[in-house]
Protein backbone atom coordinates (compact mmCIF):
# COMPACT_ATOMS: atom_id res chain seq x y z
CA UNK A 1 0.00 0.00 0.00
CA UNK A 2 1.25 3.78 -0.27
CA UNK A 3 -0.18 7.08 -0.47
CA UNK A 4 -1.80 8.40 -3.76
CA UNK A 5 -3.01 11.38 -4.67
CA UNK A 6 -4.76 13.50 -2.50
CA UNK A 7 -3.33 11.33 0.11
CA UNK A 8 -5.83 8.26 -0.84
CA UNK A 9 -4.61 5.10 0.00
CA UNK A 10 -3.82 2.92 -3.14
CA UNK A 11 -2.84 -0.50 -3.31
CA UNK A 12 -2.39 -3.82 -5.78
CA UNK A 13 -1.83 -7.16 -4.45
CA UNK A 14 -1.19 -10.86 -6.13
CA UNK A 15 -4.79 -12.70 -4.32
CA UNK A 16 -7.17 -15.47 -5.36
CA UNK A 17 -11.00 -13.67 -6.24
CA UNK A 18 -12.45 -16.70 -4.12
CA UNK A 19 -10.76 -15.32 -0.88
CA UNK A 20 -10.18 -11.69 -1.07
CA UNK A 21 -7.43 -10.76 2.10
CA UNK A 22 -10.25 -8.00 3.27
CA UNK A 23 -12.33 -7.56 6.00
CA UNK A 24 -16.16 -8.28 5.59
CA UNK A 25 -18.42 -5.43 4.92
CA UNK A 26 -15.62 -3.00 4.28
CA UNK A 27 -15.73 -2.47 0.79
CA UNK A 28 -18.08 0.81 -0.81
CA UNK A 29 -18.55 -0.42 -4.51
CA UNK A 30 -16.65 -3.41 -6.58
CA UNK A 31 -15.99 -2.63 -10.25
CA UNK A 32 -14.44 -5.47 -12.64
CA UNK A 33 -14.13 -6.61 -16.36
CA UNK A 34 -13.91 -10.39 -15.77
CA UNK A 35 -13.46 -12.22 -19.24
CA UNK A 36 -16.46 -13.38 -20.94
CA UNK A 37 -15.85 -16.90 -22.60
CA UNK A 38 -18.41 -19.02 -21.16
CA UNK A 39 -15.43 -21.39 -19.82
CA UNK A 40 -14.97 -18.37 -17.11
CA UNK A 41 -18.62 -17.83 -16.46
CA UNK A 42 -17.42 -19.36 -12.85
CA UNK A 43 -15.14 -16.20 -12.25
CA UNK A 44 -18.43 -14.29 -11.94
CA UNK A 45 -19.74 -16.82 -9.41
CA UNK A 46 -16.53 -15.83 -7.14
CA UNK A 47 -16.65 -12.37 -8.05
CA UNK A 48 -20.40 -12.40 -6.35
CA UNK A 49 -20.15 -14.84 -3.55
CA UNK A 50 -17.22 -12.66 -2.78
CA UNK A 51 -19.00 -9.14 -3.15
CA UNK A 52 -21.82 -10.39 -0.99
CA UNK A 53 -19.03 -10.86 1.95
CA UNK A 54 -17.62 -7.52 1.62
CA UNK A 55 -19.83 -4.79 0.39
CA UNK A 56 -21.12 -2.66 2.82
CA UNK A 57 -25.16 -2.25 3.10
CA UNK A 58 -25.83 -0.18 -0.05
CA UNK A 59 -22.54 -0.91 -1.56
CA UNK A 60 -22.65 -1.68 -5.29
CA UNK A 61 -20.36 -4.15 -7.39
CA UNK A 62 -20.61 -3.40 -11.55
CA UNK A 63 -19.18 -6.52 -13.23
CA UNK A 64 -18.86 -6.02 -17.25
CA UNK A 65 -19.85 -9.17 -19.28
CA UNK A 66 -19.91 -9.41 -23.33
CA UNK A 67 -23.38 -10.45 -23.54
CA UNK A 68 -24.25 -13.49 -23.84
CA UNK A 69 -24.36 -14.98 -20.54
CA UNK A 70 -26.34 -12.57 -18.86
CA UNK A 71 -28.58 -15.16 -17.71
CA UNK A 72 -26.52 -17.36 -15.59
CA UNK A 73 -24.32 -14.36 -14.41
CA UNK A 74 -27.75 -12.70 -12.77
CA UNK A 75 -28.81 -15.81 -11.04
CA UNK A 76 -25.09 -16.16 -9.49
CA UNK A 77 -25.85 -12.57 -8.16
CA UNK A 78 -28.74 -13.28 -6.76
CA UNK A 79 -27.85 -16.50 -5.15
CA UNK A 80 -25.47 -14.66 -3.31
CA UNK A 81 -27.87 -12.43 -1.68
CA UNK A 82 -27.44 -8.94 -3.72
CA UNK A 83 -29.90 -7.28 -5.55
CA UNK A 84 -29.88 -6.61 -9.04
CA UNK A 85 -30.07 -3.06 -9.63
CA UNK A 86 -29.44 -2.15 -13.74
CA UNK A 87 -28.20 -3.38 -16.76
CA UNK A 88 -26.30 -0.74 -18.48
CA UNK A 89 -25.25 -0.67 -22.19
CA UNK A 90 -22.10 -0.03 -23.14
CA UNK A 91 -21.02 0.09 -26.82
CA UNK A 92 -17.73 1.11 -28.15
CA UNK A 93 -16.97 4.72 -30.01
CA UNK A 94 -15.91 2.55 -33.15
CA UNK A 95 -19.43 0.38 -33.47
CA UNK A 96 -17.50 -3.20 -32.57
CA UNK A 97 -17.34 -3.85 -29.58
CA UNK A 98 -16.63 -7.58 -29.33
CA UNK A 99 -17.03 -8.64 -33.32
CA UNK A 100 -19.44 -11.17 -34.86
CA UNK A 101 -20.56 -13.92 -33.24
CA UNK A 102 -21.24 -17.03 -35.91
CA UNK A 103 -23.40 -19.53 -33.44
CA UNK A 104 -26.04 -17.07 -32.92
CA UNK A 105 -25.66 -14.89 -36.60
CA UNK A 106 -24.86 -11.31 -34.51
CA UNK A 107 -22.62 -8.76 -34.69
CA UNK A 108 -21.98 -7.92 -31.19
CA UNK A 109 -21.95 -3.99 -31.28
CA UNK A 110 -21.95 -3.55 -27.50
CA UNK A 111 -21.49 -5.25 -24.06
CA UNK A 112 -22.84 -4.79 -20.53
CA UNK A 113 -22.41 -3.38 -17.14
CA UNK A 114 -24.19 -5.13 -14.71
CA UNK A 115 -24.90 -3.93 -11.67
CA UNK A 116 -25.56 -5.37 -7.94
CA UNK A 117 -26.34 -3.79 -4.75
CA UNK A 118 -25.91 -5.40 -1.12
CA UNK A 119 -29.52 -4.17 0.28
CA UNK A 120 -30.82 -1.21 -0.95
CA UNK A 121 -28.70 0.81 -2.95
CA UNK A 122 -28.86 4.20 -4.30
CA UNK A 123 -26.81 6.22 -6.56
CA UNK A 124 -24.31 8.89 -5.24
CA UNK A 125 -24.92 10.91 -8.50
CA UNK A 126 -28.10 11.14 -9.94
CA UNK A 127 -28.73 11.52 -13.69
CA UNK A 128 -26.41 8.71 -14.92
CA UNK A 129 -27.06 7.56 -18.40
CA UNK A 130 -27.69 3.66 -18.99
CA UNK A 131 -26.23 3.31 -22.35
CA UNK A 132 -22.46 4.66 -22.05
CA UNK A 133 -20.19 4.93 -25.53
CA UNK A 134 -16.47 4.17 -24.33
CA UNK A 135 -13.07 3.43 -25.55
CA UNK A 136 -10.88 0.25 -26.01
CA UNK A 137 -7.46 0.49 -24.32
CA UNK A 138 -4.97 -2.20 -24.82
CA UNK A 139 -2.06 -0.31 -23.95
CA UNK A 140 -1.73 -2.13 -20.48
CA UNK A 141 -3.36 -5.31 -20.97
CA UNK A 142 -4.78 -7.78 -23.70
CA UNK A 143 -8.43 -6.80 -22.73
CA UNK A 144 -7.83 -3.17 -21.32
CA UNK A 145 -11.43 -0.48 -20.84
CA UNK A 146 -10.55 2.99 -21.30
CA UNK A 147 -10.29 4.99 -17.98
CA UNK A 148 -13.00 7.24 -19.08
CA UNK A 149 -15.98 4.77 -18.88
CA UNK A 150 -14.61 3.73 -15.08
CA UNK A 151 -14.21 7.09 -14.21
CA UNK A 152 -17.81 7.44 -15.21
CA UNK A 153 -19.54 4.94 -13.20
CA UNK A 154 -17.14 5.03 -10.44
CA UNK A 155 -18.39 8.65 -9.92
CA UNK A 156 -21.74 7.50 -10.05
CA UNK A 157 -22.00 5.00 -7.83
CA UNK A 158 -19.54 5.85 -5.13
CA UNK A 159 -18.42 8.94 -2.89
CA UNK A 160 -15.01 10.53 -2.54
CA UNK A 161 -13.03 8.60 -0.03
CA UNK A 162 -14.76 5.59 -0.54
CA UNK A 163 -13.22 2.05 -1.01
CA UNK A 164 -13.18 0.85 -4.48
CA UNK A 165 -12.08 -3.11 -5.06
CA UNK A 166 -11.26 -4.21 -8.50
CA UNK A 167 -10.42 -8.01 -7.69
CA UNK A 168 -9.06 -8.95 -11.82
CA UNK A 169 -7.67 -5.65 -11.67
CA UNK A 170 -5.48 -6.60 -15.41
CA UNK A 171 -4.16 -3.29 -16.62
CA UNK A 172 -4.98 -0.61 -13.85
CA UNK A 173 -8.24 1.22 -15.41
CA UNK A 174 -10.18 1.19 -11.91
CA UNK A 175 -7.40 2.26 -10.42
CA UNK A 176 -6.28 5.05 -12.40
CA UNK A 177 -10.25 6.67 -12.41
CA UNK A 178 -10.36 6.12 -8.28
CA UNK A 179 -6.97 7.86 -8.08
CA UNK A 180 -8.57 10.92 -10.96
CA UNK A 181 -11.84 10.54 -8.18
CA UNK A 182 -10.03 10.82 -5.15
CA UNK A 183 -11.14 7.17 -4.27
CA UNK A 184 -9.26 4.90 -2.03
CA UNK A 185 -8.46 1.70 -4.08
CA UNK A 186 -7.03 -1.67 -3.40
CA UNK A 187 -7.18 -4.00 -6.88
CA UNK A 188 -6.17 -8.00 -7.22
CA UNK A 189 -4.87 -10.86 -9.89
CA UNK A 190 -3.62 -13.72 -10.01
CA UNK A 191 -1.34 -12.50 -12.73
CA UNK A 192 1.71 -10.90 -10.75
CA UNK A 193 2.45 -9.31 -14.23
CA UNK A 194 -0.75 -7.64 -13.90
CA UNK A 195 0.16 -6.77 -10.56
CA UNK A 196 3.36 -5.52 -12.20
CA UNK A 197 2.25 -3.31 -14.53
CA UNK A 198 -1.00 -1.64 -12.58
CA UNK A 199 1.21 -0.42 -9.85
CA UNK A 200 4.18 0.87 -11.99
CA UNK A 201 1.08 2.45 -13.61
CA UNK A 202 -0.87 4.03 -10.93
CA UNK A 203 2.68 5.16 -9.33
CA UNK A 204 3.00 6.91 -12.54
CA UNK A 205 -0.17 8.19 -13.82
CA UNK A 206 0.51 12.05 -13.79
CA UNK A 207 -0.18 11.88 -17.96
CA UNK A 208 -4.14 11.13 -17.54
CA UNK A 209 -5.21 13.73 -15.13
CA UNK A 210 -6.13 15.80 -18.37
CA UNK A 211 -8.73 13.43 -19.51
CA UNK A 212 -11.98 14.48 -19.81
CA UNK A 213 -14.25 13.72 -17.20
CA UNK A 214 -17.27 11.82 -19.17
CA UNK A 215 -17.03 10.69 -22.71
CA UNK A 216 -20.61 11.10 -23.28
CA UNK A 217 -20.75 14.46 -21.25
Amino acid sequence: MWQGKAGMIVGVARADVRRLPLADNSVDLIFTDPPYAKVALPLYEMVAQEASRLLKSGGFALAMCGGLHNGPIHKMFLDAGLTCFLDIAYAMENGNASGYVPHIGVLMRSKFILCYSKGKGKLRVQGMHNLYIGRKDKMYHHWGQGVDHARYFIDHFSAEGDLIVDPMVGGGTTGVACQLLNRRFIGFDIDPEACKITHDRLQNSDAVVNLPLFANG
